[in-house]
């Protein structure tokens, strides 16, 4: 693995430095003042920084600036068991989370027994066992956590600076020298005489059972009892004014100066870099820390600066833009080449500057080695590099890849495939016959057959003559791939694949088809921004996922393959979609290329331990009110129903600049599953319903599932749903119910008792017109009766008159009858008699007596009757039969029914209606 320190000198040296991540924090992000005086790191690992407006508190995810109560700067900082304890302006004291994670001050000047000195400030703090020592220009005050008893020392003179070295405690003195503080005594350790007024910044122990002791302008030095010994240190900066330092545990000594950055020195191997603006916010660096993970903090003039120093990545930052796009790189020997898009650039050993190499301006594509010698493929043809020169040997049209082939170069170019032939002193490469498409993707197989990727076209299948001069046949292979540029063709353990952003397919020989069922695809579980895959010398297989780049290894133990991921942002491997690269710059060590310069990182990766997730604050509101803060500590927090918003902040707090923790969250019983994951750690959720819930939420770092943290809470039901609510309403219904009773009650009775009265009042009516439609029937029955009596006197005095008639004149004929004329005369009044039309007027005045209206009523509904149908209809009426019709109308009973069926004509009467059946209707 390469050095992970670099050398810097001057001017462009800086930036071509591959350095661990740097994140700058600058007052605009953490919304506080810009200088920021020392730091600390709870156990919690929230970082706590004593900053010009307040204590300024980071959790990895969140700025909160708490100020003390005279809102002046904070100059100092302590984190000692779940207490912060801070100076600022004429007081000191601590800070302390209550149950809602919120931070509060206790101050503690009253405690002590010597009042505040005017204008006096609060520099430095340390803990040694039960005590808290803060330490002010001329006195140090003992704070005793356990009795609540301040103590003070007054130094007689300026104190610098206070320090802690072996569970001991030093400070030193202006004019007098170094103290130490020993089991509650105090003792000089070196005089002035030795130290000669020179300020210490840092006091650390050194081997040897040595402190190293860092002057601010005088260098090093090495203390031993009470020897004072300058320690000389290969490069180190005599000339620069050292404000802070900081000795970390691998003897890094790291150096915080005012006016010239950042020195980061190795004690034992001398190697060192330095850092300046605008690597850094400010060149003028007020405190160091470092963390539990190994990270350097810097607290500058203006900003803070966090550098990943134990990171497996290192970055080079091409900040000038004087290198540009990095398309493809190689190492070779000692040297690493860079193809960019503006040219050819070399570093020749770890301590120089990127050259571009003469000739080589303009857009490189690839760099290859091939039998021993390197190449580049050009915007204007191949080069042949050697060292930082490069010759061109071939000025074809742009060429993409080149690949050995027999005894010389296979090229791919924007327009097809050319063969140069080692040795030609021409520089004409032979263009292969009968293909011509863009071949920016090349695989050799075998000496006659190659293989090319076409990003729209998809993959050929190309079989060469022995002369390496023309195509003589060709087989495409169509791609289900619609993103464009992507596709690539590779040969990964001695088989041809080829990969789309989808999917990875492996060519069968057996069938000549690609297909997407084998090892590699399956074990490819992310998505992919890119079809590019890389094969590299080691036998490894690289994609570009969304979130990682992706890497399977032959397991040597298994013989079999397995994924990896090495977790990179997207936007430090960004580039032109299909121009992805990766290359081999040593073992196990990658150089991915990208817009801004590369990143470098070694496998197996030795990347940060997966930190507690904590849920750091939890606030309500209701509607259009602001939110307050609630308890963490509760088994479930009660929220009345108008308060439905609720907001959740979270982190994880880890300080990687690379690997960023993401978070997934969800509210069971409310949420249809977990959320996607998402940089936030923040979660708000607005008009929750009534019910019971339980807020969940899990944090993603390298690839690493933290632990689930959860927080229970209940929206209670809106009032008109309470329990009381509905026990009010069952009462108000059972009232109402029982008033309604009443009032019904009452109302029916006196509805019952009014129609009881009306009922009888209706009785007694209808009685009465019982009564009188009892009367109107006998009326009508004795009105019938004497009709019908009338109908019967009225028939029997017509035939008593005709009888009477008959007869009188027959006996006046027989008495005068003396001859045969006579009787024949007798006769002819007999048959008189019966056919006189006076007879059937008397007839008829009798029949409407018996039976009024008959006739007329036959007559009104059938005007076209003769009085001869009349006639058959009143004997008819009296339903006489055919043969005791006949002798009334002096016919035969032939005729009485010939009369009938006329009779039937002319009332339109139906074949199955009865004639007398319909004449009794009338």
């Amino acid at each position: 693995m390469r050095l992970l320190a670099f050398f810097l000198f001057f001017s462009f040296s800086l930036f071509a430095q591959e350095l661990p991540p740097i994140t700058n924090f600058d007052p605009g992000i953490y919304n506080a003042g810009n200088q920021n005086w020392m730091m600390a790191q709870a156990e919690n690992n929230h970082i706590y920084i004593a900053n010009n407006l307040g204590l300024l508190s980071y959790n990895g995810e969140h700025w909160d600036l708490h100020k003390v109560p005279n809102a002046s700067a904070v100059r100092s900082v302590l984190a000692k068991d779940k207490r912060i304890y801070t100076g600022s302006y004429m007081d000191f004291g601590f800070w302390k989370a209550d149950e809602k994670g919120e931070l509060n001050y206790t101050s503690l000047r009253n405690l002590s027994e010597e009042k505040i000195l005017d204008g006096e400030q609060f520099w430095h703090i340390e803990a040694l066992e039960e005590y808290i020592i803060f330490q002010s220009l001329r006195r140090l005050y003992s704070y005793n956590r356990e009795t609540d008893e301040i103590n003070t020392i007054n130094a007689g003179n300026i104190i610098s600076n206070l320090f802690k070295v072996n569970n001991k405690l030093y400070y030193q003195v202006a004019e007098d020298g170094l103290y130490t503080i020993e089991n509650g005594r105090i003792a000089q350790v070196i005089s002035n005489t030795k130290i000669k007024d020179k300020p210490i910044v840092g006091l650390f122990s050194f081997e040897d059972n040595k402190m190293l002791a860092v002057t601010r302008d005088d260098g090093l030095f090495t203390i031993e009892g009470s020897n004072w010994q300058p320690f000389q240190f290969e490069d180190y900066p005599l000339d620069e004014s050292i404000f802070t330092a900081k000795l970390i545990e691998d003897q890094t000594l790291v150096l915080g100066t005012i006016g010239n950055g950042l020195h980061v020195y190795n004690l034992e191997t001398s190697e060192n870099y330095q850092l300046l603006q605008p690597v850094i916010n400010n060149n003028t660096v007020l405190s160091i820390l470092e963390d539990k993970a190994g990270n350097i903090w810097g607290g500058l003039d203006n900003g803070l600066v966090l550098i990943n120093r134990k990171s497996p990545f290192r970055l080079f930052t091409d900040i000038s833009g004087k290198v540009g796009t990095v398309y493809c790189s190689y190492q070779f020997q000692d040297n690493l080449y860079l193809g960019t898009n503006q040219g050819l650039y070399v570093k020749t050993g770890v301590f120089n500057d990127y050259e571009l190499i003469p000739g080589t301006s303009g857009q490189v594509w690839s760099i290859n080695e091939i039998k021993g010698k390197l190449y580049a493929g050009h915007d204007r043809g191949i080069f042949a590099i050697e060292d930082n020169s490069a010759i061109q040997i071939s000025d074809g049209p742009g060429v993409w890849e080149i690949r050995g082939f027999k005894d010389g170069l296979l090229q791919g170019h924007y327009d097809g495939i050319s063969f140069w032939e080692e040795g030609n002193v021409k520089n004409d490469p032979v263009y292969l016959a009968n293909f011509d498409l863009s071949s920016r993707n090349l695989v050799v197989e075998n000496d006659s057959t190659l293989w090319v990727g076409h990003d729209h076209k998809g993959v050929f299948k190309l079989k060469i003559n022995s002369e390496v001069s023309e195509v003589l046949s060709e087989e495409n292979y169509s791609v289900s791939y619609e993103g464009g540029m992507g596709l690539k063709v590779f040969q990964f353990n001695d088989s041809i694949y080829y990969s789309t952003e989808d999917e990875i397919y492996k060519y069968d020989p057996q069938t000549d088809t690609f297909n997407p069922e084998n090892e590699l695809n399956n074990l490819i579980k992310e998505q992919r921004i890119s079809g590019i895959s890389h094969v590299l010398p080691d036998n490894t297989w690289w994609g570009f996922g969304e979130d990682n780049l992706l890497y399977v290894t032959r397991d040597a133990f298994q013989d079999r393959l397995s994924a990896k991921s090495a977790a990179i942002p997207l936007e430090y491997r960004s580039i032109a979609k299909g121009f992805e690269n990766i290359s081999l710059i040593g073992e196990s060590e990658y150089l991915v290329g990208s817009n801004v310069g590369y990143t470098i990182f070694s496998t197996p990766l030795e990347l940060p331990s997966m930190e507690d997730l904590y849920i750091n604050k939890v606030s309500t509101a209701a509607l259009e009110e602001d939110f307050k803060s609630h308890s963490l500590n509760l088994d479930q927090l009660e929220l009345p129903n108008s308060v439905n918003n609720i907001n959740f902040e979270f982190s994880i707090p880890a300080y990687s600049k690379l690997a960023k923790p993401v978070y997934s969250y969800r509210i069971k019983g409310f949420s249809t599953g977990w959320s996607n994951w998402q940089r936030n750690g923040s979660a708000t959720f607005e008009n929750l319903p009534a019910g019971d819930y339980v807020f969940e939420v899990r944090g993603k770092y390298n690839n690493n599932i933290s632990d689930i943290a959860a927080y229970a809470f209940t929206i209670a039901l809106p009032w008109y749903a309470t329990t009381v609510a509905i026990i009010v309403y069952v009462l108000l219904f059972l009232l109402l119910i029982f008033i309604l009773h009443k009032i019904y009650t009452g109302y029916y009775r006196k509805q019952r008792q009014r129609l009881l009265e009306k009922n009888k009042k209706k009785l007694e009516i209808r009685q009465l017109e019982s009564q009188q439609e009892i009367i109107t029937l006998q009326n009508q029955k004795l009105e019938s009766d004497v009709a019908s009596k009338n109908r019967e006197l009225a028939a029997s005095t017509m035939n008593i008159i005709k009888k009477n008639e008959f007869l009188i004149q027959l006996k006046n004929k027989l008495t005068g009858a003396n001859e045969k004329e006579d009787i024949q005369e007798v006769i002819s009044i007999i048959n008189k008699n019966i056919a006189e039309k006076d007879n059937w007027k008397l007839f008829k005045e009798a029949f409407d007596n018996a039976d009024k209206d008959f006739l007329q009523s036959v007559k009104k509904e059938h005007p076209n009757l003769t009085s001869n149908d009349l006639k058959l209809c009143a004997y008819l009426r009296l339903n006489l039969s055919s043969k005791e019709i006949a002798p009334l109308l002096n016919i035969s009973v032939r005729s009485v029914e010939i009369k009938r069926y006329r009779l039937r004509k002319k009332m339109n009467l139906e074949h199955d209606q009865g004639l007398v059946e319909y004449i009794l209707k009338f």
